[in-house]
């Protein structure tokens, strides 16, 4: 809309009325942004929806290898843009007030560590912003004392057996179609009924004088049976880096150091753990040895064993579903979202959750949620994350799924607040830069592998109006098309926001 002067029949006064420039057609400009953004290869999809009323798309596009068709049903990779749909299915299920709850009961002369799929136990990210009696900011062994001290205090001189009950979960701890050469990394972390540390140890490697291996310990959280082989150099010299890595062998907790460390590593170099149930079981009991407790035997819990009770022996560790929920959308970890994806589906199901009745369990609540006749034929689940390359969704059933958040008055504003914000935190935090967003305020969830690049989220306005929009790009096999991707997404959203502030202000009038 162009800008117009109206003079009253009077004479005396004048009403001016301003707008943003109003975009003639919304899916022409989304059209022109995707020619202009020089990918090559691949293919795109975009969905944007009014989200204030449950209609078809204003736009939905299929940019497939230079050909321009006007159907976003297309089944995509989501990458990590999957979160979103694990999230929500999270709160429909459990709702906003479910509570991850770890318990430490004693039975007998026995220690049982019940676990509820918590991904957030002992998360190093999170204790550094807990306060326990008046101190803020736990370290990994204060946090492990709040168990360990009401038992050094109790009457238990002699525990026969330290227990770790993960049956909420089966024990299938790695998804089989994630990268086989990538388990070692943190974003490949083993999903247990029972989760530690974010299911990964902390390396802090310092050279050694000479350029011999270098010192590795202590770590975190410390345990003493852990023996790494020492591969690694301490090289200083000026044409020498710190490039330091940990391989370990799969399925086992062997670890290896390569690589060179040539400065005090002061950020953590992260390896995944194997078996994170029985590595807290023997790290308890030895934590509860040096305290003078004397420890017969730890194990996990056998499949034959009863389900265990007892008293509670030390404090209840909880974790509200909105903290989890924002874990997984803003920092995007994905243990959190495998973790929300099992529970959710025990909680339906009532059985210890696998890979595969989670998948049918999802499929089944966008199918409930959606209010569609069938389950959506373009969505696969393989896992919660978004990690594996199995899972297919489209961008229109991604923006559908959004809407009937924005419109539910009591699980919306958690979900909301549970995504990063453009421009300020999150995986978000670097995104945006010199975007004119035209005053909109925009949350979206990212999502990256391997020649994939997703992006969905709102755009919201300051008077409330929103839409939802989903732009995911796929087979990205050219140079530069990953950077590209977000290039073209963040042009999108600005197209968004300014047909969104393409409105009428009127100053003065009668």
């Amino acid at each position: 809309m162009s800008r117009l002067w109206r003079v009253s029949g009077l004479g005396l006064l004048a009403t001016l009325v301003l707008a943003a420039p109003a975009l003639a057609d919304l899916g022409s400009e989304v059209r022109h942004a995707i020619r202009g953004s020089q990918i090559t290869k691949g293919r795109i999809t975009v969905s944007i929806r009014d989200v204030d009323a449950d209609q078809a798309p204003l736009v939905s596009i299929l940019w497939d290898n230079g050909k321009m068709t006007t159907a976003a049903e297309t089944p995509m990779i989501p990458a990590s843009n999957m979160k979103l749909l694990t999230t929500g299915a999270a709160l429909h299920v459990l709702g906003p007030d479910f509570v991850f709850q770890t318990k430490l009961i004693r039975q007998g002369s026995r220690l049982i560590v019940v676990g509820d799929g918590d991904p957030a136990f002992g998360d190093p990210e999170l204790l550094k912003t807990m306060t326990v009696n008046g101190q803020h900011g736990l370290s990994i062994d204060q946090f492990l004392d709040l168990w360990i001290k009401p038992v050094v205090d109790s009457d238990l001189d002699v525990i026969t057996e330290v227990i770790v009950d993960d049956r909420i979960f089966e024990r299938e701890y790695a998804h089989p179609s994630w990268p086989l050469d990538q388990l070692n990394r943190s974003y490949c972390a083993e999903v247990s009924g029972f989760n530690f540390h974010l299911n990964v140890l902390h390396f802090f490697p310092r050279p050694t004088s000479g350029g011999g291996p270098p010192q590795l310990t202590p770590f975190e959280p410390m345990a003493s049976w852990m023996n790494p082989r020492n591969r690694a150099s301490s090289r200083t010299s000026v044409h020498d880096q710190s490039n330091v890595w940990i391989a370990r062998k799969t399925n086992t907790n062997e670890l290896t150091f390569y690589g060179n460390v040539k400065y005090v590593y002061r950020a953590p170099v992260p390896v995944t753990l194997h078996d994170v149930p029985e590595f807290f079981a023997h790290l308890l009991a030895e934590r509860l040895h040096d305290k003078g407790v004397s420890v017969q035997n730890w194990r996990v819990a056998n499949d034959d064993d009863p389900i265990f009770d007892g008293e509670l022996i030390a404090p209840i560790i909880k974790t509200p579903i909105a903290v989890a929920l924002k874990r997984c959308n803003v920092d995007s970890e994905n243990l959190y979202a495998e973790s929300l994806l099992k529970r959710t589906s025990h909680a339906r199901t009532r059985q210890p959750s696998t890979w595969a009745t989670a998948s049918g369990v999802m499929r089944q609540i966008v199918h409930e949620r959606l209010e569609l006749a069938s389950v959506p034929s373009d969505l696969i689940v393989a896992d919660g994350s978004g990690l594996s390359r199995d899972n297919r969704v489209s961008a229109s059933t991604l923006t559908r799924w959004l809407g009937s958040f924005h419109r539910d008055a009591k699980l919306g504003p958690m979900f909301k607040a549970s995504m990063a914000v453009a421009g300020e935190n999150g995986t978000m935090r670097k995104r945006f830069r010199n975007v004119n967003l035209h005053g909109a305020h925009v949350q979206a969830k990212s999502g990256y592998i391997n020649q994939v690049s997703c992006l969905s989220g709102y755009v919201t306005m300051p008077d409330g109006r929103c839409y939802a929009f989903s732009v995911l790009a796929n087979g990205l096999s050219g140079p530069g098309s990953v950077q590209l991707a977000k290039k073209l997404q963040e042009r999108v959203v600005s197209v968004i926001a300014q047909e969104l502030a393409s409105v009428e202000i009127t100053l003065g009038g009668d």
